[in-house]
C-alpha cells in the first residue's frame, strides 16, 4: 500500500510537470529517488528522462547517472528542462547546483522546481524532524522562504514564469507548505556564460614560441 501511494503522487507530479512541457522534451531530473516520476514523465511525453542521484533507491526502469551531489556528469546544453522535485533543501551548495542546471539547459529550456516552505510553526517542525531524518544522509538541509527562493533564482540568472502554492496535505506523511515554481534562463546569460567559456579556452591556449 505504502509503494501504491508513493506511485500514485509520482503520477500527479508527473501530470503536473509535462503540463509545464513540450512533447518529447529531454528532461534531466536530479535527485530522482525511486525514478517514478521521471518513468512516468517518459510515457506522458514520450520523451527521453534521464534520472540523476548519489544515493541507490532506484525502482522504475529509467536511464539513470550517479553523482557527486555537485557537478552533473552530462554535456552542456543537453536538455530541455531540469526537474529538482524537493531536492534544493538538499543541497549544501544550492548556488552550485543551479548552476549547473543552467549549464545543461538548451536554450529557452525551463527548470521545475517543488520545495517545502517552512511558512509558519507548523511547517518549521515538520522541516526540522525533516532535517533530523537526513542530516546523517545528506548533510544538513536548508529550508527558505518562497522570497528568498525567488532572491536565489534570480541571482543565478533565472526568471520565475510561473509559480503556484501547493496543498499541504498532498502528502500526509509530510504535511508542510510547498511551493511549485517554473523557471526560464535569461538569454543574456547564457551569452554570458559562453562567451566567458570561449574565452577561458582561447586564454588557455599558448602562444606560439618567438622565432
Amino acid at each position: 500500500m505504502h509503494r501504491r501511494r508513493k506511485v500514485g503522487r509520482a503520477y500527479d507530479m508527473a501530470l503536473e510537470i509535462a503540463r509545464m512541457l513540450p512533447r518529447s522534451a529531454d528532461v534531466l531530473d536530479v535527485g530522482c529517488g525511486n525514478g517514478f516520476i521521471a518513468y512516468h514523465l517518459a510515457g506522458i511525453l514520450k520523451a527521453r528522462v534521464v534520472g540523476l542521484d548519489v544515493g541507490h533507491d532506484l525502482k522504475a526502469p529509467i536511464d539513470y547517472l550517479s553523482f557527486d551531489g555537485r557537478n552533473f556528469p552530462v554535456r552542456d546544453g543537453q536538455f530541455d528542462a531540469v526537474l529538482l522535485c524537493y531536492v534544493l533543501h538538499h543541497a549544501q551548495d544550492s548556488s552550485l547546483v543551479l548552476n549547473e542546471v543552467v549549464r545543461v539547459l538548451k536554450a529557452g529550456g525551463r527548470a521545475i522546481i517543488y520545495e517545502d516552505i517552512p511558512k509558519d510553526w507548523w511547517d518549521r517542525t515538520i522541516c526540522w524532524i525533516h532535517n533530523r531524518q537526513w542530516t546523517k544522509r545528506t548533510g544538513p538541509c536548508t529550508f527558505r522562504l518562497g522570497h528568498d527562493w525567488r532572491r536565489l533564482f534570480g541571482s543565478i540568472g533565472f526568471e520565475v514564469i510561473y509559480e503556484k502554492q501547493l496543498s499541504r496535505w498532498r502528502n500526509l506523511a509530510h504535511p508542510v507548505s510547498r511551493r511549485f515554481f517554473v523557471l526560464s534562463v535569461n538569454e543574456n546569460v547564457k551569452l554570458e556564460r559562453a562567451l566567458s567559456k570561449e574565452i577561458a579556452v582561447y586564454e588557455s591556449v599558448p602562444l606560439p614560441a618567438a622565432s
